[in-house]
């Protein structure tokens, strides 16, 4: 059992299948919302301007003109002036970005420490958040600045004369500026890869002489004997790793702050033996977990949904009480032999931990692992395992069962929908099935694809915290490589719906306005889940009162140092402050509906977790980018055009 540093990602992960057609309902009725809204608006500005010829105004040249304009869009037209937009960005000197970005990196080793904890993630953190908001300010700021100088300058009257139409343009700059933003990431995610590796490259020492015996020599076949060896590696960047030499000569190290090293073994022509430790193996890794479906069991073992809240202020994750029969249970579809080539299914936990008692402050909270067929109710607790907070454990789990604390046979309860109380299975298993002495995972608990795995935990007074991505089956690694290119793919559909914005924003509003509104949508996106979980009452889930966290109501805590669940005085104040954040909370609401997620395009923690960024969660984010760019493409084109027919 391995403890790691990392942390994953804490967050819940939307899947493809059951996202997709809720999303592009929801996606249709807020594009008619908005072409009803903006109709009306056109509408209303074309007779307040025109008057009497504002009807006609309104349905041929604008309307029924824009529409006509959209469907006869010209590539070539939209790439010339997109090529425009290149040479007039680089123009402006763009390139000082990246200069920035090198000499960041140049001066970075001044700042970031590797004798860190975790110095993978302090420099994969500073070279993809350095990255991050350097090109989406960058971004904002071209956006804000081309097309009101046009405006003002009246150069873009000069343009729609010609035969192009105002979609084109649109389209031309937003496609200009995500070529010159894309060209920007390559670059550093090009440079990034070696500054982040040869940054955390580092090698130990063994001195041979200082190995130690362990345990007593063993005879070999050949008819030798051999000792195993321990020792410890000369310290490098203040830490040093566990060596040992097995009977066989097979030398490895232990992991250290989350790596290890691959050690080569070395015959001088003297005959004696040195080891020459390679480079940190184990930081740069893009794991890969399949994640399951979880439910709790509360203390007298009936199936709930959530487990129990100790207070906590932020209700990630849900608590099960010790030495009782609560537990956290995760089913596992889809799992197939073939996909586990090793001996051992690797299962990789964060559990978080409550204490109502100290104890052993430096010693884990005990917690059990135990598999349970879902169909025969046949469960088998594996090991017991220490908790920390903040820690990975990583289990393996045996294809070939031999040892194990208990079998036994344990039936699900959970109350229907009419009120009665039902068991799963029904029968308990045969007795001789529980007298086993080894069992098969695959074909003794894992059914059709499907297992449970149980964690609860064993120490009275004590709870574990644990959401869905708390617990995870490992399937191997991919490429970090890959991953970090994936990393700085979030980025660009960052800049690419940024963008979006900055263009279209630009064509109604002056460039000061401009550049506020869009950093304004930035800052919005960035804090877009903090939106919504106030606007959801997530942040307090047990109080109903819609309003309690508004702004008014917060201001009024502050003040009177009141803490969030204490009732405040029914004061004609309060009620005032209640009756405003009420509005207040319907307008967050619908500004969070608004304004896209760019915290949820971030996969920046994928990448410094070590976790894959899966084709499924791109697809998601890809696919709401897309969905964003083609209404802000056609509100901007009317807009645009509106000027044009005013001239």
């Amino acid at each position: 059992m391995d403890e790691v540093t990392d942390m994953p990602i804490e967050t819940d992960l939307p899947e493809f299948a059951t996202w997709i057609l809720p999303a592009l309902g929801k996606w249709l009725l807020a594009g008619l919302a908005l072409l009803t809204l903006c109709g009306f608006v056109g509408l209303l500005w074309c007779l307040l301007l025109y008057r009497e010829r504002g009807w006609r105004r309104f349905f041929q040249e604008l309307l029924l003109g824009g529409f006509v304009d959209l469907v006869l869009i010209s590539g070539r037209r939209v790439g010339a002036l997109a090529w425009l937009t290149v040479k007039e960005a680089i123009g402006r000197r763009v390139t000082v970005v990246v200069l920035i970005f090198l000499l960041g990196l140049l001066f970075a080793g001044w700042f970031l420490d590797p004798t860190s904890t975790e110095p993978h993630r302090l420099y994969l953190n500073f070279v993809l958040g350095t990255t991050n908001y350097l090109v989406l300010l960058l971004m904002v700021f071209l956006a804000a600045f081309r097309l009101p100088s046009d405006i003002q300058n009246k150069t873009i009257y000069t343009v729609l004369t010609k035969p192009v139409r105002t979609v084109e343009i649109i389209l031309g700059q937003v496609l200009g500026f995500i070529v010159v933003g894309s060209l920007i990431l390559g670059i550093m995610w090009l440079v990034s890869y070696p500054f982040v590796v040869r940054g955390l490259y580092h090698t130990h020492v063994v001195n041979v002489d200082e190995l130690r015996a362990l345990g007593d020599p063993v005879k070999l076949p050949d008819g030798t004997t051999a000792t195993a060896l321990q020792g410890w590696t000369a310290p490098t960047w203040q830490h040093r790793h566990r060596f040992f030499v097995d009977v066989n000569g097979n030398p490895r190290v232990d992991m250290e702050r989350g790596h290890f090293h691959n050690v080569t073994v070395v015959k001088t022509s003297d005959g004696k033996t040195s080891y020459v430790l390679g480079g940190p193996e184990g930081q740069l890794v893009a794991r890969v977990p399949i994640y399951g479906r979880l439910m709790f069991r509360d203390r007298g073992g009936m199936d709930v949904e959530k487990g129990i809240s100790v207070g906590d202020e932020w209700i990630y994750r849900s608590y099960i009480e010790g030495g009782t029969e609560a537990a956290g249970i995760w089913t596992f579809e889809n799992l197939r032999p073939e996909a586990f080539p090793g001996e051992t299914i690797p299962v990789e936990m964060n559990i978080g931990v409550f204490r109502t008692h100290k104890g052993d402050i430096e010693r884990g909270i005990l917690g059990s692992l135990l598999i349970r067929n879902p169909e025969n109710g046949l469960t088998v607790e594996l090991q017991v395992f220490e908790s920390k907070e903040f820690n990975i454990l990583e289990l393996q789990i045996p294809k070939t069962i031999r040892k194990f604390s208990s079998a036994r046979f344990v039936q699900r309860k959970f109350k229907a929908a009419d009120g009665s109380i039902q068991y799963s299975p029904a029968q308990p298993v045969s007795a001789e099935l529980l007298s086993r002495s080894e069992y098969d995972f695959f074909k003794d608990f894992v059914v059709n694809g499907k297992v449970e795995i149980w964690l609860q935990c064993l120490e009275s007074g004590q709870y574990f915290g644990m959401a869905k991505p708390d617990l995870y089956i490992r399937a191997g690694s991919r490429s970090f490589f890959g991953n970090l290119f994936k990393g700085y793919l979030g980025i660009w559909l960052q800049m690419v719906v940024l963008v979006g914005f900055g263009v279209t924003l630009s064509t109604f509003l002056g460039t000061p306005v401009t550049l506020v509104s869009t950093l304004g949508v930035m800052i919005a996106g960035l804090a877009h889940r903090f939106m919504m979980q106030i606007v959801t009452g997530e942040l307090y889930p047990e109080v109903e009162t819609p309003w309690r966290g508004g702004p008014l109501e917060s201001l009024i805590r502050l003040i009177l140092q009141e803490g969030v669940m204490t009732d405040l005085p029914q004061t004609a104040g309060t009620a005032v402050a209640k009756a405003v954040d009420a509005v207040l909370i319907l307008w967050m609401d619908l500004i969070a509906q608004i304004i896209p997620p760019m915290d949820r395009l971030s996969l920046i923690d994928f990448v410094s977790y070590g976790y894959n960024i899966s084709l499924g969660l791109l697809a998601v984010n890809g696919i709401t980018v897309v969905g964003y760019l083609i209404p802000l493409v056609i509100v901007g084109h009317f807009f645009l055009r509106s000027r044009e027919v005013a001239g």
